[in-house]
């Protein structure tokens, strides 16, 4: 049996600087994990999304929600991890409405079509259903 490892996470993870914040929901399943990110994501910031990724993701790990409703800022370091994340076996959804500045750094790097963005009226891939 896999020890559950949410039960001593650190509810909060945020780089040295303040600017990027990364906080631990519970969603009440074993098998599905949630961060909500806020603050601004580039090469210098988005470490604690990745050690945080790292944290929460478990082999029992089916879907990985990340709330992405408080990003003011991200840049192409930022679409590396999302992406990264994305190839990892667990299912990635992206929870929107996304903020602009996440909009715009998606379309420009042509990556918005490979996530599965929930609640997101905007795009092609968007949708104001559930994430399945």
């Amino acid at each position: 049996m896999t020890p559950d490892r949410t039960r001593h996470l650190p509810p909060v993870w945020q780089d040295a600087t303040g600017h990027a914040l990364v906080r631990y929901a519970s969603t009440g399943s074993p098998t599905t994990a949630a961060l909500h990110l806020s603050g601004e994501f580039d090469a210098h910031t988005v470490g604690c999304l990745h050690e945080a990724i790292g944290v929460v993701r478990t082999s029992r790990t089916e879907r990985l929600l990340l709330d992405l409703t408080g990003v003011t800022f991200g840049d192409a370091a930022f679409v590396r991890e999302l992406s990264a994340t994305h190839d990892l076996p667990a299912r990635l959804v992206l929870i929107g409405p996304l903020p602009s500045p996440v909009r715009l750094v998606l379309d420009v790097t042509g990556t918005r079509g490979r996530f599965h963005i929930a609640f997101d009226p905007v795009g092609p891939r968007g949708g104001c259903g559930e994430a399945r």
